[in-house]
């Protein structure tokens, strides 16, 4: 859940002057004669389709040869991952962003309280609304639980760079993973972490346990599991893996 749903932290060429006088029309005449000799004779023209020919054929032969790949895409994984997208740097092949379920497999997980849907029915929106101060926001993402209620392993669901620790009162301990390619994670009501600003976590790896928080106290232990898009929610279901 970020900032937004905090209570109180709202959301030129240069034009060439001429300096000598217009050239005379006789001054031109012997250029323009000489050009009408040149296209009358026969042999022009078929040079010329033969230059064109060999050009095109010269064009395809580079074309072969640099390859068949048109796609060429930017890649970026985070902070010291992916140097070569972070130097502008290109590569030959179409990379997407993977995502898994921020909890070791076995993990006995269920969505709580989910995301809000903003073109939702009045319904649907309303399922995903948390209740704090006598005033109601939208869910930003997942409340995952086990179903029996106890605290789990919580791991990054991308690998990227930590880009934030922080123990926040109302959200209570905060893990931002930078994954690149414009998405972040954050792991929010966590009970304890095992990461720190800076480094580069693996797809899988354990970055703390689940807890509570202030802000969801009536959820119990749990880990609020957020996904962001240039710094737009998305909604987790959207990238994550089906439930088996």
């Amino acid at each position: 859940m970020d900032e937004k749903k905090h209570p109180n932290q709202p959301q030129t060429g240069q034009e060439k002057q001429e300096t000598g006088k217009a050239p005379e029309v006789k001054q031109e005449a012997p250029k323009m004669a000489t050009s009408r000799r040149l296209f009358s004779k026969k042999w022009v023209y078929p040079a010329i389709y033969l230059g064109a020919a060999a050009l095109i054929i010269g064009l395809m032969y580079v074309k072969s040869q640099m390859g068949g790949s048109s796609t060429v895409t930017t890649t970026s994984t985070g902070g010291d991952m992916g140097n070569s997208a972070a130097t502008g740097q290109t590569t030959g092949q179409t990379t997407q962003q993977t995502f898994d379920w921020p909890a070791p497999q076995g993990t006995n997980l269920q969505v709580s309280l989910g995301f809000f849907p903003v073109k939702g029915t009045q319904e649907e929106q309303a399922k995903a609304m948390v209740n704090y101060d006598n005033a109601w926001y939208p869910h930003e993402g997942y409340d995952l639980k086990t179903t029996d209620g106890s605290a789990f392993q919580v791991t990054a669901a991308a690998g990227g760079k930590v880009t934030q620790v922080t123990n926040d009162k109302l959200y209570g301990e905060t893990v931002i993973i930078d994954s690149g390619n414009g998405y972040t994670e954050r792991y929010e009501s966590l009970g304890s972490v095992q990461v720190k600003v800076g480094d580069v976590v693996q797809q899988g790896q354990v970055i703390g346990t689940s807890g509570t928080c202030l802000f969801e106290k009536s959820a119990g232990n749990h880990l609020y599991f957020a996904v962001y898009k240039d710094a737009q929610p998305v909604d987790p279901a959207t990238v994550l893996p089906q439930q088996q």
